[in-house]
């Protein structure tokens, strides 16, 4: 089947990540890093609205409850009902001052997981979280290590393999993890050819297909469970940060991209870089779990 563009959300983003689709609400978020905004959009009216955060934003989750929470640049905050940035729920002192949060994918068990960068994409400061639960019992863990930029994570159909993102080795890791959330036997799962880019954001299909956003290789790639390249997608704008699937079936893939660092030409050549992209790729996605908080 073809792939379509649906429709275009043209609120140009600098950098644009972090997108997220709330059954619970019929609404579409996903954040400007740069310019430290949270958007939402109503699904069915595609009304948007745009809300201003203290810090850069990477992420966006919701809980069980119903709650939002948000991955900002020094940790993890709590959202008012009305959206802007309430008190901060994890404070990450121990991360070096010039990292930042980066991306974030919840397991089915409820646990958050979530990585860090350097901020200035040069130091292999980063890791990759997990955190167990939003209660009392809750614990931080920091399972991996060495990122200059983490992205993805993403979590199979089974919730016994959690992909995490190098972006900038252009690899995609894989783990096992057992019951208990223990994380094992890294490896080295996908690393991208230089003509599809660098990878970034991450989501899992219904058919358990990786689905990958090509940072400067203007699309998407599709990769099965083995590793295997199985589609790819090319958009109208270079750099594509991070995908999800949204809708009543999940039939629809979200995307986002960036416009930074783009000059005055690539722009004219490129005018839709930094907006949302709503595509028929003829698969359908599965919801991502809501975290546990309960």
């Amino acid at each position: 089947m073809p792939v379509k563009i649906l429709n275009v959300s043209r609120h140009r983003c600098s950098l644009g990540e972090g997108i997220y689709y709330s059954a619970r609400y019929n609404c579409v978020f996903w954040v400007d890093i740069k310019q430290q905004v949270l958007y939402r959009m109503d699904y069915t009216t595609k009304a948007v609205t745009a809300t201003p955060m203290p810090e850069q934003i990477g992420w966006l989750k919701e809980t069980r409850s119903g709650r939002f929470i948000v991955g900002l640049q020094s940790g993890i905050y709590w959202l008012n009902d009305d959206l802007s940035c309430g008190e901060c729920f994890l404070q990450l002192s121990e991360e070096p001052s010039g990292n930042r949060l980066n991306d974030a994918k919840t397991d089915q068990a409820g646990r958050l997981y979530f990585g860090t960068m350097d901020d200035s994409e040069a130091a292999t400061s980063g890791s990759l979280y997990q955190l167990t639960s939003l209660n009392e019992n809750r614990n931080l863990h920091k399972v991996d290590s060495g990122y200059v930029v983490s992205n993805g994570p993403a979590i199979n159909l089974a919730g016994d393999r959690l992909y995490s993102v190098s972006s900038a080795t252009r690899t995609i890791y894989t783990f096992s993890v057992d019951s208990n959330g223990q994380l094992a036997d890294k490896r080295q799962h996908i690393v991208l050819p230089a003509h599809h880019g660098y990878p970034d954001g991450i989501t899992v299909d219904s058919q358990d297909n990786l689905w990958v956003a090509c940072w400067q290789g203007h699309g998407l790639c599709c990769y099965n469970p083995a590793g295997q390249l199985i589609k790819r997608v090319v958009l109208p704008a270079p750099q594509i940060t991070n995908v999800t699937f949204a809708g009543a079936d999940y039939s629809t893939l979200l995307v986002t991209s960036a416009c930074i660092g783009m000059n005055t030409a690539a722009l004219n050549r490129y005018p839709l870089a930094g907006s949302v992209f709503e595509l028929d790729v003829g698969v359908t996605g599965v919801p991502e779990p809501l975290v546990n908080d309960n």
